[in-house]
């Protein structure tokens, strides 16, 4: 008999589902090869998924249409809904757990994953929440979970994690976030075959309820695909493989998610439980509204009603209109304002600077995508500017989106989301120098590191790193230009944020009124100062700390608390 060759990826959980299927058809008598495949998915560290849809199932449906394979195994949650013609589900396994898990680094009397594992209960969902300590990160790349933990906690920051599940664990491990979600059965699977470290094991851990939670759609579910035209030949290895109600189950969640018209990446948890169907969507505009630091709802939604959910406007930002002193921010964040706001400090936003992109002087962005991942270059990224810069050059950069984004701090951070491609790596650090000794004590030598930079840029962190030994490939990617502004309730009693030196020259440059108070966001604007008219008899100050809590501290000692 020939044997039946069993295309997969080469993730411990992707062969685990492969030995599966190659278990229950060699039981039946019939033989097998497993036939390992790298995929598109698999050969990327960066943030953003939503250009790749299904990257994971079609580099080995592929080998179905070459013929090197006879059907190929897939995680469920991850096939398009849109599939091509030529290839077609042949069958489902019986679906394991559906729920998704929150690990972190157990303190106290917490379960640890071990034990969350056996047991069949969930936390509820305050306790899930307050896992993750007061502007902590979380590490996710899907945007069902992302919106869903955003919506009850906009205070953290969502960082991209790519890879295996057990490189994901080991981020964790490492300390460079405070929590990871992971599906319960990736999980229980990589558990049983023995793939999970002592360490991993021994993380606290709550699984999530799935009132608040409900899973994507084919999540826990594993799918065989062939070839359409040879569906009837196959019909006995359907019979020995396919479960029944798992087929039903998956079937109406992919039809619901078709029906709203998204993917695998797209802010929506669908179940469907023996046909009771239970569902969360957050609105379209969600990213924006957490950017902006404003509250959003999720949506319940079921197959009768999906087409009548309707979505709110997104947060347009606060002016200031209080009688006394108040922050005038440059910084261009509605978040900023939003979030000032709520802790009773009054604010308004004044962008003085306009990104004007310069794409023909971004390089290829080539490396070895053979080459071990830890070696692939990071992107490094310094303020919110060469965020968005980056993120408007991925369509013709594609190799943006394959490697890891390092954000010198919160605000870079949530701009590079606020785009829709999550920053891998966020330094916390308010300058440059800072910045420099983050990568010093973080980074390897050996990895090669590109830099955009503005064209008003000294080029001091680029020239340091170098000099420290490290590859550094660095360009003129965009430039700060001045934006005409008219504004006229600025008072000498409120207080002026800058965020750069060209942010004080065309403050200058509008001939706006220049507060007593100045606040700097680094020592580099601070000196610029001394060289510009009108700055020179002023009050100057230098945050300490993060912006939102260098600012608060700042009015809490200077204006009151």
């Amino acid at each position: 008999m020939k044997k039946i060759r069993i295309g997969t990826r080469r993730s411990n959980l992707a062969i685990y589902q492969a030995k599966r299927v190659r278990n229950l058809l060699e039981q039946a008598g019939i033989p097998t090869q497993i036939v390992e495949i790298s995929s598109a998915g698999d050969r990327s560290l960066g943030g953003n998924l939503s250009d790749g849809l299904g990257q994971f199932v079609s580099s080995v449906d592929n080998r179905l249409i070459s013929g090197e394979i006879d059907i190929a195994v897939h995680s469920s949650k991850d096939v398009p809904v849109e599939k091509t013609s030529s290839v077609t589900c042949l069958a489902y396994l019986e679906r394991g757990p559906t729920s998704d898990i929150i690990l972190f680094r157990k303190s106290g009397k917490r379960k640890d994953l071990s034990t969350v594992l056996k047991e069949e209960t969930s936390s509820s969902i305050d306790e899930v929440m307050a896992v993750i300590p007061k502007g902590g990160k979380f590490g996710s790349s899907s945007v069902r979970r992302q919106s869903f933990f955003l919506a009850h906690r906009k205070d953290v920051l969502p960082l991209a994690v790519r890879g295996n599940v057990e490189s994901r664990i080991e981020k964790l491990v490492e300390g460079k976030l405070d929590a990871i979600i992971l599906a319960e059965a990736g999980l229980s699977r990589l558990q049983e075959t023995g793939n999970l470290s002592d360490s991993a094991l021994k993380l606290g851990a709550l699984r999530i309820p799935k009132k608040y939670w409900p899973t994507a759609p084919g999540q826990g579910a594993i799918c065989i695909h062939c070839l359409s035209d040879r569906i009837v030949e196959l019909s006995n290895i359907r019979e020995i493989l396919n479960h029944e109600q798992t087929e039903i189950d998956v079937s109406i969640e992919k039809e619901i998610l078709r029906r709203l018209g998204g993917g695998c990446q797209f802010p929506v948890g669908i179940e469907s439980n023996g046909g009771e169907i239970e569902g969360l969507i957050a609105p379209d505009n969600w990213r924006e509204t957490y950017s902006s630091g404003s509250d959003y709802e999720l949506k319940e939604i079921n197959d009768r009603d999906v087409k009548e959910v309707k979505f709110s406007a997104p947060y347009e930002g606060v002016q200031g209109t209080n009688s006394g002193p108040k922050i005038v921010s440059t910084l261009n964040s509605d978040r900023l304002t939003k979030s000032l706001s709520n802790v009773g400090i009054p604010s308004t936003n004044i962008p003085v600077i306009k990104l004007d992109l310069i794409p023909e002087n971004w390089p290829e962005l080539s490396f070895d995508q053979t080459s071990p991942k830890s070696n692939w270059p990071v992107l490094v990224l310094t303020s919110p500017f060469s965020a968005k810069a980056a993120s408007l050059m991925t369509p013709q950069r594609p190799n943006l989106q394959r490697i890891m984004w390092l954000a010198i701090g919160e605000g870079t951070a949530r701009s590079c989301f606020r785009q829709g491609y999550p920053a891998s790596i966020t330094a916390n650090s308010r300058n440059r120098k800072e910045l420099l000794q983050y990568i010093l004590q973080n980074i390897k030598p050996e990895i090669p590191l590109f830099i955009p930079q503005s064209s008003s840029s000294s080029g001091y962190l680029a020239k340091m790193l170098a000099e420290a030994g490290y590859t550094v490939d660095s360009w003129v990617a965009y430039s700060n230009s001045p934006k005409k502004v008219n504004v006229t309730d600025i008072k000498n009693e409120d207080i002026l944020l800058l965020s750069s030196p060209s942010s004080a020259e065309s403050w200058i440059g509008n001939n706006l009124l220049i507060p007593e108070k100045i606040l700097c966001m680094g020592d580099s604007t601070k000196t610029s100062l001394d060289l510009l008219d009108g700055f020179r008899d002023k009050q100057i100050s230098v945050l300490e700390g993060p912006t939102l809590q260098g600012i608060e501290d700042w009015w809490n000692q200077n204006i009151g608390g």
